[in-house]
């Protein structure tokens, strides 16, 4: 049995799903627009389609799902369903997985080829992605071939969208500043369906002066970057070392705060589109150019904001963290998965083109709460306004048992002493007496390996929680 297509042949394996991917474009751009009942009625066939082929072939989910009578399940309410964490998801990896052929060893021997010699579908069928463990926990996800051209599908649709109302340049020049690892989810989608010679890849981690060298001879007409680096790079351009002048930019992965969105939109007088997007679902929601406001991804997954315990969320109050069922990819279930992220659910009727339920911007995890005890949680937005400066171009803070350490980036000469003060008194209006903080300036700030983030909140260790019984 072949396990997995080596990098030589990929390129000729992957030519069906990009041909497929480009007759598909034009159709699926009108989805933004579709009526939200319409995207529903998809939404719940390929819902129906998840649970029953779950029921038959994965062993953990088939008890788990036992009791769910099909003909009357919805996407409006799936709480006879339990929920399922990554934890679970680890824990359970060869039960969960809908292909006997597939184990968790196997996938992680795959990724490790993957990681020496470059893409490769795994069983001729499958793309195997890694989380960036923000969590603390790394996670493996496979993908089958129909659920990932229906996710390309769903992110490219904006492209698509944004070329024929923008007027953009076609077929246009697209520069990634992001992930170059072929196991993070982004670089993996990027290397199947990016049409040939239109599109530059930068590795995140290099040397801000050569990112900002390669984009100057590439002369992009998109850069698709992380937020933290599109801010960077519109400080570049200010300065007139970067001289581009693109017509969108697209950020993702990372929060993307007002004044971070002012920042790149004012330097480089171009629209941001914004992307929530996860290894585990790829792209749930997406922005207008120019809008604060998330629509979601409606026919591909369900959402379901919950507060701490579980419960549902109403719209116009933020969730602790969102239930996902991934209704497009078979081989792995996800159903009523939980990632922490704190989400809002817009109230009030959607007036707007696209007609997907907006969610503001995501701002946080609540993996990333500091928990010093005796009821003092902090949330990071703390620490937002101190670190907040035009002369900070990255930072990462640590919890400590007693404050926090903190690492930043300095474009411009600035008083740590300052920032330490500032951060201290914070900390003190949170609850947390004699705060201890400390302010170091390092040349940078390391990089996730794998997807090439900067983690900006780190909590100190948690108990970890057993996985749940299916």
């Amino acid at each position: 049995m072949t396990l997995s297509i080596p990098a030589a042949t990929y390129e000729q394996a992957r030519g069906p799903h990009l041909r497929a991917m480009l007759a598909g474009l034009a159709e699926e751009s009108e989805k933004l627009t579709w009526p939200l009942e319409r995207l529903h009625h998809l939404r719940d066939e390929r819902l129906r389609t998840l649970i029953r082929h779950a029921q038959r072939h994965s062993p953990w989910h088939s008890h788990r799902l036992r009791h769910i009578d099909l003909e009357a399940l919805s996407g409006a309410d799936l709480t006879a369903i339990p929920p399922m964490t990554k934890t679970d998801v680890m824990a359970h990896w060869d039960d969960i997985v809908t292909d006997r052929r597939l184990t968790l060893r196997g996938a992680r021997e795959h990724l490790a080829r993957v990681s020496a010699e470059g893409p490769a579908y795994l069983l001729d069928d499958y793309h195997v992605v890694t989380t960036g463990g923000s969590s603390g926990l790394v996670g493996l996800f496979p993908w089958d071939r129909d659920g990932w051209l229906a996710a390309a599908l769903s992110s490219w649709r904006v492209f698509a969208w944004l070329a024929r109302t923008m007027n953009l340049a076609q077929p246009g020049r697209t520069a990634f500043v992001a992930a170059a690892h072929a196991s993070h989810v982004s670089e993996a989608m990027r290397r199947t369906f990016e049409p040939p010679g239109i599109s530059c890849e930068i590795p995140v981690t290099l040397p801000l002066a050569e990112i900002v060298a390669r984009l100057n001879a590439f002369r992009p007409d998109r850069i698709i970057a992380y937020p933290s680096m599109l801010r960077r790079l519109a400080f570049e351009r200010r300065a007139g070392r970067l001289t581009v002048a693109p017509q969108v930019m697209l950020g993702g992965a990372e929060p993307l705060p007002p004044r971070m969105r002012a920042d790149i939109e004012e330097a480089f007088d171009a629209p941001v589109v914004n992307f929530y997007a996860t290894s585990e679902t790829w792209t749930m929601a997406c922005s207008p150019p120019g809008r604060t406001e998330l629509h979601l991804a409606e026919d591909v997954a369900v959402y379901e904001p919950v507060d701490h315990d579980g419960n549902p969320v109403p719209p116009g109050r933020r969730a602790a963290k969102i239930l996902v069922t991934n209704v497009i990819n078979k081989v792995f279930p996800l159903i009523r998965y939980e990632i922490a992220d704190e989400v809002t659910l817009l109230d009030g009727p959607n007036t707007e083109v696209w007609s997907g339920r907006r969610i503001a911007p995501v701002q946080g995890r609540h993996d990333d709460l500091f928990d010093y005890g005796d009821g003092v949680v902090v949330h990071p937005y703390i620490f937002w306004t101190p670190l907040w400066d035009a002369r900070i171009a990255h930072y990462q803070v640590r919890q400590t048992p007693r404050g926090a350490d903190v690492l930043v980036e300095l474009r411009e000469r600035l008083s740590l002493d300052t920032v330490r003060d500032e951060l201290a008194a914070a900390l003190r209006r949170a609850g947390l007496a004699d705060p201890a903080v400390d302010v170091t300036a390092v040349d940078r700030i390391a990089r996730a390996p794998m997807s090439g983030k900067i983690r900006s909140f780190v909590p100190l260790p948690r108990p970890a929680a057993g996985p749940a019984r299916p």
